[in-house]
């Protein structure tokens, strides 16, 4: 059997439900891996927030003045567990089918048939490595394996907060904040490793994939040899980043509030978090440059000579057709080559060709644009703005946003 005949037996997965919503499936807990993500986000946060709530209210730590930061003054729990991890439960459905969707336009246009057994093989790996359950149970188990070592943290924190209680001159774990050292924390760690781990899985097949050698068009006309569905299918990890935003700059409020420091002394560790959340979001679409480099670099020797014969003809059928009646005997003794560049009815040939050429020389390096990035800056900028406008007025501030998106 050839390669191309077991190739077509050996399909991409169209769904990827993952290991963590296969699990809530086989418990009844949801007909698809839509509804079991659904539910997964709301066991979520009645285990890690909703629990901590009435124990708070049972205590009176959830309001008071005499605690400088109460169970609804902590800006920091509420934004993880209510907004952060909802987010990146439910984005990953979307970053999954759209990174299915890019696997299987890499397999239809750009995998040759000799090369599709392997790139299938890379990409089962790549899911088996996704849901393996002992690389969950693993991970589960890291996450919860660093929870001494956070209520070490909460206890040095010279803070009243409904997580500490002083008993006898020490402070001690309240109960509260022993369930959220010892559940809410753990899940909320353990949902953070599980989107790395997928993540960089992902970043890792990209790599691999530009590897192969791909096929693509110098002409096309997205600029980007025709691998501009790349960045498209990409782009949907802005839900993570803006996930992240929210907890680095609820994490700034907090500090700022209970500090009383000025917001600007920040503005070094915004510009770092911006920077290093395009790298993580950007950096691994860089693995393509060199392969578009070396298809421009080469189409502007093929396509650039291709033109300048067509070019000649058109010049010799063309502006020379009232010369004298020996350029008509030297046009008919052209040879069948040159006829088939170029026809003497069909102008419109140079026309095309120099358009393909002019989509050579504007092949970009990259296959994002400034699309892509202007959407990650956005997704990273929205929740900051709430921020950002306690030191420049809210309009001034929509204005300069709008000036950077246009």
């Amino acid at each position: 059997m050839t390669d191309e005949a077991v190739a077509t037996q050996l399909e991409l997965p169209d769904t990827s439900s993952g290991c963590i919503n296969s699990f809530l499936v086989r418990l009844g807990l949801g007909k698809t891996a839509q509804q079991a993500t659904v539910v997964g986000v709301l066991l979520f946060v009645a285990l890690a927030w909703v629990v901590p709530l009435l124990l708070c209210l049972s205590s009176g730590s959830a309001f008071g003045p005499s605690l400088q930061v109460p169970f609804f003054g902590d800006y920091i729990s509420s934004a993880r567990f209510l907004v952060v991890v909802p987010i990146l439960l439910l984005s990953d459905l979307v970053t999954r089918r759209w990174s299915l969707k890019t696997l299987h336009h890499f397999l239809q246009d750009h995998i040759a048939p000799a090369d599709a057994i392997q790139y299938k093989a890379i990409v089962a790996r790549n899911f088996l490595l996704r849901d393996a359950a002992p690389i969950v149970c693993g991970l589960l188990l890291l996450a919860f394996a660093y929870s001494p070592v956070w209520v070490d943290i909460v206890l040095a924190v010279h803070c009243t907060n409904w997580q500490v209680v002083s008993t006898d001159g020490h402070s001690v774990l309240s109960l509260a904040g022993k369930w959220n050292a010892y559940v809410s924390q753990p899940l909320f760690r353990f949902v953070l490793l599980d989107w790395l781990w997928g993540y960089l899985l992902w970043a890792n097949l990209l790599l691999k994939i530009s590897r192969f050698p791909l096929r693509v068009s110098a002409t096309h006309p997205d600029c980007v040899g025709g691998l501009g569905f790349i960045a498209v299918g990409h782009s949907y990890f802005g839900f993570a980043a803006f996930a992240m935003s929210v907890g680095v700059s609820t994490f700034v409020a907090q500090t700022v509030l209970e500090t009383h420091t000025n917001l600007q002394a920040y503005s070094n560790l915004g510009i770092v978090f911006v920077l290093l959340v395009l790298l993580l979001f950007l950096g691994p679409l860089l693995v393509f440059t060199p392969l578009l480099v070396k298809t421009r670099r080469e189409a502007v020797f093929t396509y650039g000579s291709l033109c300048h014969k067509v070019n000649s003809l058109f010049a010799a059928n063309w502006l020379e057709s009232t010369a004298s009646s020996n350029i008509d005997s030297k046009r008919e003794s052209k040879s069948a080559d040159s006829a088939t560049l170029i026809l003497s009815t069909e102008p419109s040939t140079v026309t095309d060709l120099n358009s393909s050429f002019l989509n050579v020389q504007n092949m970009k390096p990259f296959v994002f644009g400034k699309e892509t990035l202007m959407a990650f800056l956005l997704a990273v900028a929205l929740p900051a703005i709430p921020l950002i406008a306690t030191v420049i007025p809210l309009q001034d501030l929509l204005k300069e946003l709008a000036k950077a998106l246009t």
